[in-house]
């Protein structure tokens, strides 16, 4: 479904956006209304020619010819996911979503030293403006970005598992306590396993279902271990079969299973 999306002032003298040709800036405008709210969209010349010029004579030839260019300045990444190609939007982060809705698989940037694109996909974000100094109290740390602050912990957030993934800690208490698991059971290792399990699937959940899918997992792994040391009764001669009174073989079955 298509979206409303904002544009900065500034995008206008972005030198990566003036050195593509005035179509090539109308159709980046246009992708960002159809992609998902991560910022990505299946690369396809052919559907974007029917979203964003459905009345214009311009071939999907011309718009794979835009989006090469595009690519090119950096303003676009395209990324392959189970043999389909789909294309992300540079700079995303600035469009404020509150309830996101993602439908494409996500996007992960891989780094090629040698690469022009990659080096301007990581130089294109300008710095954030630093705001200026609120007096606080004695004690306190003054400034926007104390030593030590964390980012708020938003369980609505839409993300990708990715291997440095790391649970809300007052989130993980709260769910842990409500299905009667201790927190010391959550070793790095632990989630180091979950992490790895569920990242090359690229799956996206809120960030509240990745806590509750990690508490479920070491719960069924507490489970499977409770049942691994239950000991088992030594097994008695069956009721239909004769019973031997100097065979004494089933007493040590036990030591066998």
């Amino acid at each position: 479904m298509a979206r409303i999306r904002t544009i900065k002032p500034e995008f206008w003298t972005s030198e990566q956006v003036m050195e593509c040709s005035p179509l090539a800036r109308l159709l980046f405008i246009g992708v960002w209304n159809f992609c998902d709210d991560a910022g990505n969209h299946p690369m396809s010349a052919k559907t974007l020619k029917a979203l964003v010029f459905p009345g214009d004579d311009i071939t999907s030839a011309k718009v794979g010819e835009l989006l090469a260019e595009l690519s090119a300045n950096g303003l676009i990444d395209l990324y392959e996911v189970l043999g389909k190609e789909y294309l992300h939007v540079n700079g995303w982060k600035h469009q404020k979503i509150d309830r996101p809705t993602i439908k494409h698989p996500a996007y992960r940037l891989t780094i090629d030293a040698d690469s022009e694109n990659a080096r301007r996909a990581l130089a294109e974000e300008p710095p954030e403006p630093r705001r200026a100094l609120t007096p606080g109290r004695e004690g306190e740390c003054k400034g926007e970005n104390p030593p030590n602050a964390h980012e708020p912990f938003d369980p609505r957030e839409m993300v990708a598992m990715t291997l440095d993934w790391l649970p809300d800690p007052e989130t993980l208490k709260t769910y842990a306590v409500h299905v009667g698991l201790s927190g010391a059971l959550f070793t790095p290792a632990v989630i180091a396993l979950f992490t790895c399990h569920y990242e090359p699937k690229g799956v996206i959940n809120t960030q509240a279902e990745w806590v509750s899918m990690l508490v479920k997992w070491v719960q069924r792994d507490q489970v499977k271990s409770a049942g691994t040391n239950v000991s088992r009764f030594p097994g008695k001669p069956r009721s239909d079969e004769p019973f031997d009174d100097e065979n004494t073989d089933w007493l040590h079955q036990e030591a066998t299973q």
